[in-house]
């Protein structure tokens, strides 16, 4: 009896022997592994290939946790941070998201690794794009770049000014200035209204409107698709064109002096301007559209209602980025083969500019947006903070730059060159802008979390969008509005 009862234990102790052994083991296999935290759901099966392609390029082995749809990143980033096996790459959100990670010790500044080949990669970011909070630092590598500005169908332009002259106007929108451009769409304006071969002039370059509407011409109800009921577009978005005037990083934006905030004042009343012009000559789905309570209407004026009107022809310009694309060729895929974007313009004069550009420069040019960025945990082990920058040293090679984040992302690289193949016509526009170095950067993620969208965004959609007349004290009231939440703001 005894016996039994000691081979039992005996047994039992050889079990949790065992099993302590193959719990060793199962964590020193774990902790070999590169754990990377992908916040881009949407890419996540693509991502996951492109961690398997690496494993049999190199040897080391990887494992990729995405988030799901709809989940919060920020709250998933955090649970596998406090996680056993937190991961060595991650996703940060850019500059708002740095001081959590930063304070916390669990953000690599890059220009601290011991890696020739790591640093030319480091070193080549444009200090526009590079994720610092205004030091020397660089926290992280662009996932990429996305465009916004206006998006215009080039086939609309050469139905209203001729097969041949299509592109020409394209070309002179992309540089002109505010007067011209707001001269050009009111006289779009009134060519829908009541058809003539009137001229506008571009760049002193004289266009003559076509005498009678063709099939898409007759399509047109007005010169802007407005989304009026979306506070993200006219806030977070166009915000970014005044901000130009006096920040030329986030970083800078984020340390700006309230003197400068007070002198952009006349930026932001030019601001204002244009979006009381925007909704002056505004389309609908079914006919011209104009400032009102119907144009906060999120049944006819959201995101979707929107991107139909410009994919039908009902809008000449939609102000948006390259991710409405699959959107429009979902409706229209003839209008998608002939998108571009030219920039979001203003009436900007060189004296309202406190940054060294050029009211020219800012009207000539896109917003080019790097959301987020892979970034090195700085509390894993060495051996995989070695791996983790073989890993973006692997991704950051050309030839996978063009085969997982174009080809397989979809996404635009931050430092794309004209050979790289990108898939769509907004894409390659953005490409074109990028390699003018006619883009400015999304600086309205430096300032106070709550000012673009819900400071400045709500007022505007709760106030002044619906409110049918606006005068020039109603510019001044907008103007004010956007300095003083945000020093209010910046004193908290």
């Amino acid at each position: 009896m005894y016996k039994k009862i000691l081979s039992v234990i005996l047994a039992g102790l050889m079990l949790v022997s065992f099993a302590g052994c193959s719990n060793k083991e199962a964590d020193k296999s774990e902790s070999n592994e590169l754990v990377l935290f992908n916040a881009k759901g949407e890419n996540a099966a693509e991502f996951e290939e492109m961690c398997k392609a690496f494993t049999e390029e190199t040897g080391i082995p990887t494992k990729p946790f995405s988030i799901g749809s709809g989940q919060d990143s920020d709250e998933m980033l955090r649970a596998q941070m406090n996680s056993e096996n937190p991961p060595a790459i991650y996703t940060l959100a850019a500059l708002r998201a740095l001081p959590e990670w930063k304070e916390s010790g669990r953000v690599l500044d890059l220009t601290t690794v011991k890696d020739p080949e790591f640093q030319d990669i480091v070193s080549s970011i444009p200090d526009t794009m590079r994720l610092t909070d205004g030091g020397s630092e660089s926290y992280g590598i662009p996932y990429g770049v996305e465009g916004i500005g206006y998006i215009v169908n080039k086939d609309m332009l050469s139905d209203l000014f001729g097969p041949d002259n299509g592109e020409l106007v394209l070309d002179e929108l992309r540089t002109c200035s505010w007067d011209d451009f707001k001269e050009f769409c009111t006289a779009v304006d009134s060519y829908i209204a009541k058809p003539s071969a009137e001229t506008v002039i571009l760049n002193d370059k004289p266009f003559v409107f076509q005498p009678e509407k063709t099939d898409l011409t007759k399509s047109l109800n007005g010169v802007f698709a407005f989304a009026g009921a979306e506070k993200w577009v006219f806030a977070d978005h166009l915000l970014n064109v005044p901000m130009a005037t006096i920040a030329t990083t986030p970083a800078e934006a984020k340390n700006i002096e309230k003197e400068k905030i007070d002198a952009a004042k006349p930026a932001f009343k030019a601001y204002a301007e244009a979006l009381k012009f925007m909704t002056e000559h505004a389309a609908g789905l079914k006919g011209h559209a104009s400032r009102g309570p119907e144009l906060i209407n999120a049944a006819n004026y959201g995101y979707d209602q929107t991107v139909q009107m410009f994919a039908d022809g009902n809008a000449l310009f939609i102000q948006q980025g390259n991710w409405a694309y699959s959107n429009i060729e979902k409706i229209n895929p003839e209008t998608a083969k002939n998108v571009s974007f030219i920039p979001l313009k203003m009436p900007f004069t060189d004296e309202m500019i406190q940054d060294g550009r050029t009211a020219e420069q800012i009207n000539s040019s896109i917003i080019v947006t790097t959301g987020n960025y892979y970034a090195i945990n700085a509390k894993v082990s060495e051996e995989q903070q070695k791996q983790a920058v073989e890993f973006l040293k692997w991704m950051e090679k050309e030839e996978n730059v063009q085969k997982w984040i174009i080809d397989s992302f979809k996404f635009i690289p931050y430092n794309v060159t004209p050979e790289m193949k990108l898939e769509n016509p907004l894409s390659e526009s953005i490409q074109k802008y990028l390699s003018a170095g006619q883009t400015f950067n999304d600086t309205v993620v430096g300032t106070p979390k709550t000012w673009s969208g819900e400071k400045v965004g709500t007022a505007l959609l709760e106030q002044y969008i619906g409110k049918e007349e606006w005068d020039d004290e109603t510019l001044d009231q907008i103007a004010d509005l956007c300095v003083n939440s945000w020093k209010e703001l910046k004193a908290e």
